[in-house]
């Protein structure tokens, strides 16, 4: 997707963000990858990826994490405050892709932090 597109488009990943149909949930995040190389819809793969959260399929983790990786690579402070922020009910998987390219103290001190309470 174009960045121009991505702007346009807004509603509509929302919307598939919450469709029935696997494969379309995650188009409405892996879409977002080639603005966000560009520096453009951080707000709304944000936005994609807190309603993705929940979703059970690893497939949705693994590209929601993938996101939030090259969100990171353009504002790594803004992707750290987002984990720490909502850090247990991110799935594990979504965590570690999303943090890859952190330092090893980072990583481990994000993983310490978006561990699931009561552990």
């Amino acid at each position: 997707m174009t960045p121009r597109a991505a702007a346009r488009e807004a509603p509509r990943m929302r919307a598939w963000s919450r469709d029935r149909n696997m494969w379309v949930r995650r188009a409405s995040i892996v879409s977002l990858i080639r603005p966000i190389r560009e520096g453009l819809a951080l707000d709304l793969a944000y936005d994609v990826a807190l309603r993705l959260h929940r979703d059970d399929h690893d497939l949705i983790q693994k590209a929601v994490g993938w996101v939030l990786r090259e969100a990171g690579k353009m504002d790594a402070k803004r992707l750290e405050r987002y984990l720490r922020a909502h850090g247990p009910s991110i799935p594990r998987t979504t965590v570690r892709y999303a943090i890859e390219r952190f330092p090893a103290a980072e990583r481990r001190a994000l993983l310490k932090v978006t561990r699931t309470r009561g552990l």
